[in-house]
């Protein structure tokens, strides 16, 4: 278990005041990550997770199937998970496409390392909105590396370089059902945001303004009604 930083405890009282007085507040005064001009981006990036969560339940499916003919287990060791997620791209390069709005600033746009210690790699250009929708992720991913996470684990990954999957000996069901789990839980916080904004009145599209020109075409005269100035000569002048 790790320790506290050693800092003042009138500190750390102070700063744990501020914290339970932030999350008291309720949902509607506390700042939201989406906006209006979010609203098609969720729409793709839940369409990803979508594409995501079919892909990995495939994956399970042959992994299973996989393992009964060989009857063995299949271990998430790097090479394996390698590949899978080679996989998991193509189905998304193919179905749900690119989100230009949350380029990647490396390989991978987050990740959540042996210390269980989470990381986005988003680039600047990426709105507010898809960091918080992709730091939902990796939360999920940190919260089952605390289950197993211990100083002695700690050590053997130091001693090894053996990640958390290889260390605790994970199936590769198990990696892919906490994949699953990551994208379950982005999708979850992406739809209660989009949920809240189609209900703001203020991202309801605006009514289209029409104006009436019926009174203005009642008071301009008919072209066959107008006099021609030519006939009015000819009627003074007698030609």
């Amino acid at each position: 278990m790790f320790q506290l930083p050693n800092e003042p405890l009138a500190a750390r009282a102070g700063s744990a005041v501020v914290l339970l007085s932030f999350l008291a507040l309720p949902a509607s005064v506390q700042a939201q990550a989406c906006g209006c001009t979010d609203i098609a981006d969720i729409k793709k990036r839940m369409k990803e997770a979508d594409v995501a969560i079919k892909s990995y339940a495939e994956e399970m499916q042959k992994i299973a199937e996989q393992m009964q003919r060989q009857r063995t287990v299949l271990l998430a060791d790097r090479e394996k998970r390698a590949k899978m997620q080679s996989r998991i791209q193509h189905a998304l390069d193919q179905n749900a496409g690119g989100l230009p709005t949350a380029p990647t600033a490396g390989d991978n746009p987050g990740g959540t390392d042996n210390l269980c210690n989470t990381t986005i790699n988003l680039a600047p250009s990426a709105t507010a909105c898809m960091r918080e929708s992709l730091s939902r992720h990796e939360a999920f991913h940190r919260q089952e590396c605390l289950r197993t996470r211990s100083m002695a684990k700690i050590g053997e990954s130091i001693a090894t370089g053996k990640d958390r999957f290889e260390r605790d000996g994970t199936t590769l069901v198990a990696y892919a059902t906490e994949e699953i789990g990551g994208y379950t839980a982005e999708k979850a916080f992406l739809q209660g945001e989009l949920s809240r904004l189609q209900q703001a009145p203020e991202c309801r599209p605006k009514p289209i303004e029409t104006r009436d020109y019926t009174g203005q075409a009642r008071d301009r005269a008919p072209s066959s009604n107008r006099q021609n100035p030519v006939d009015s000569l000819r009627r003074k002048f007698g030609f």
